[in-house]
């Protein structure tokens, strides 16, 4: 009994909602302060335009909606969205790694679409 006690204790927490809508805001802010250091006209600018509001867009929805978070489908797709998550954080904070950077959000971006599409 001790140690099941002990793997619970250790047992990596199963993300939720919460988690979910929080990742998304962390990362709408960490696009608006790359935009903000672009030119206004900039076609990259207007591709993180875009994908910014896709991800507001996407986190409002899952706030008023709600999603169940205690299925395989909703572990699955948050899984991926922490390895992307992961990638995007290596380079978003470089201008000098904007396309890598629009790669990983788009990645970032699809796989929240994923995780909303799942809201009944």
């Amino acid at each position: 009994q001790s140690e099941m006690l002990r793997s619970k204790e250790m047992a990596i927490p199963t993300p939720t909602a919460v988690d979910l809508i929080r990742i998304i805001g962390d990362v709408i802010v960490r696009v608006d302060v790359l935009r903000s250091a672009l030119d206004r006209n900039a076609p990259n600018r207007k591709k993180l335009d875009d994908l910014r509001d896709e991800l507001d867009a996407a986190q409002r929805k899952l706030v008023r909606n709600g999603i169940d978070s205690q299925t395989a489908e909703f572990a699955t797709h948050m899984s991926a969205l922490k390895i992307q998550n992961n990638t995007l954080k290596a380079t978003i904070d470089s201008v000098g790694q904007l396309a890598r950077t629009l790669e990983s959000l788009v990645a970032f971006t699809n796989i929240v679409q994923r995780i909303v599409a799942l809201i009944a």
